[in-house]
């Protein structure tokens, strides 16, 4: 009988068995993480992912600042109304401002109208209708009023878009802006805040200067509400504070414009130094009052100063640059915003306001910072909704309001991705507010081409790979389809 050779049951070759065991055995899960998901007999494979307890999902990511917002109180007040008796999900949860400014008195309704019956037309071969759910049928008739007497408004037709990183840095809007300026006349790219924290981010227009405090909605606990306008900001000038505005040609329409205003609220006595294009600075004597002011230099410009002193009880609100006629179309973004604040703004202030820069309709804009995945019922937001756009009516009475659905997102599931269901049920709470507060709905879902329409953006190159943001082609491309809606209302209305 042969005898073992010595050594060969010893610890050190056991072990190394033991590694090249391990060894091989990740290596075979490695290589399955990378089979295909496969489907046959309407079964579907599910993917192999060692790490996915531990990866973080790019696509699920917010830029920088998009916080969702967690409103408790109004929360539990709703969340025993919101469930649906035959729903499986355990609670209802609405995201809104965990800081919240004082409430207007302006109520939501106790109970949303969830009945559809009746309902205007979505869609006219291609076009995303404008779904009027005014009482009277006529939600848009400021606006079109306004687009009939263009000709003789003494002023440019303005539309303001308010809304959050979707449009931030006036993607969609500035070619909203430049599609209907082209077709209707008119210049310039209206509202600019005073800072911008991302100046080189908007393309259609050239911002700089410093020496500005900001205060804004985002920190509400730091701001003086009653100060607060529309655009839910406001400056406060330090020493040398400072704002140049230029003119571009990388936008159509946006390389001059007529009229420069640099709007303020001035308690006491002082001046303000303006300059346009390459002339000299001017000084400016202001009188000191609580209300809302502007400073107007008429002219055809490329250019646009402002330089103010630390001037005590002086708030700067911002800058317009529009044309004497035609279309304006401002935007009024603020990343990482949920819009539900929008109930406590002054209505005093936007009186002021509406006397210098009156608006023919608003456009909200809304939804980013609402959705979560894993939540599914809405009623509660929508109910907030109303209440804001019926204070918006209320401060603002003689303008249209559109409220636009939330737009396409993806998350990746089974290996692809696909639309958050999420989004479908913003989109219907969405329309139930507009439902029940009595106004337009445009449904920018539908517009971005519908289920799985992101994937196409992102496919096309049209929107950023968290498959949530748009980019600037694809602002184009959805801001087409927003003027063809517009233009099918115009048409059929014989403008």
């Amino acid at each position: 009988m042969k005898k073992k050779k010595a050594g060969s049951n010893s610890p050190k070759h056991t072990s190394g068995h033991v590694v090249a065991l391990l060894v091989i055995a990740v290596v075979f899960l490695f290589l399955l993480t990378k089979l295909p998901v496969m489907e046959w007999g309407g079964f579907t494979t599910k993917p192999i992912d060692l790490f996915s307890d531990i990866r973080v999902d790019e696509s699920m990511l917010e830029l920088p600042g998009d916080a969702v917002w967690h409103d408790a109180e109004s929360d539990s007040l709703f969340a025993a109304q919101e469930q649906p008796a035959d729903s499986v999900v355990e609670k209802s949860v609405t995201p809104g401002d965990s800081l919240t400014p004082p409430r207007a008195a302006v109520a939501a309704p106790a109970r949303l109208d969830t009945s559809m019956v009746d309902a205007p037309p979505r869609k006219d071969g291609e076009v995303v209708l404008f779904e009027d759910f005014s009482p009277d049928g006529n939600g848009l008739s400021h606006l079109l009023t306004a687009m009939e007497q263009r000709a003789t408004l003494g002023r440019p037709v303005r539309i303001a878009f308010l809304g959050d990183s979707f449009i931030e840095a006036d993607i969609f809007t500035q070619d909203v802006r430049s599609q209907l300026q082209k077709q209707y006349g008119g210049c310039g790219v209206g509202y600019v805040s005073m800072h911008s924290d991302f100046p080189g981010f908007r393309r259609s227009v050239v911002q700089s200067g410093n020496g500005w405090e900001v205060h804004s909605v985002l920190k509400p606990r730091e701001a003086d509400w009653s100060l607060m306008p529309l655009q839910q900001q406001y400056f406060v000038p330090l020493e040398e504070a400072r704002a140049q505005y230029r003119g571009t040609t990388r936008i159509e329409r946006a390389d001059s414009w007529t009229v420069s205003r640099f709007l303020f609220v001035a308690r006491n006595d002082c001046s303000v130094d303006l300059k346009t294009g390459d002339g000299s600075w001017q000084s400016y004597a202001v009188t000191g009052s609580p209300d809302v002011q502007a400073l107007e230099v008429e002219g055809k410009t490329n250019r646009f100063d402002v330089r103010t002193g630390a001037i005590a009880g002086f708030t700067a609100i911002g800058v317009w640059l529009d044309d004497t006629q035609g279309i304006a179309v401002d935007n009024i973004s603020t990343r990482g915003y949920s819009g539900l604040s929008l109930v406590s703004i002054p209505a005093a202030r936007c009186t002021q306001m509406e006397a210098i820069v009156p608006y023919d309709a608003i456009v909200l804009q809304y939804g980013l910072n609402v959705m979560t995945p894993e939540i599914l019922h809405y009623e509660s937001y929508a109910r907030k909704m109303v209440a804001v756009i019926n204070h918006l009516k209320a401060c603002y009475p003689n303008t249209d309001i559109i409220l636009m659905g939330v737009g396409d997102r993806s998350r990746k599931l089974n290996g692809s991705f696909t639309t958050m269901p999420a989004v479908l049920a913003l989109s219907r709470a969405q329309r139930l507010a507009a439902k029940n507060a009595g106004v337009v709905f445009w449904d920018t879902f539908a517009a971005m081409g519908g289920l799985n329409g992101m994937v196409d953006y992102v496919a096309q190159k049209q929107a950023n790979k968290d498959y949530t943001h748009i980019n600037h082609k694809g602002g184009r491309r959805l801001a087409g389809e927003f003027v063809k809606s517009l233009e099918y209302s115009l048409n059929r209305n014989g403008l």
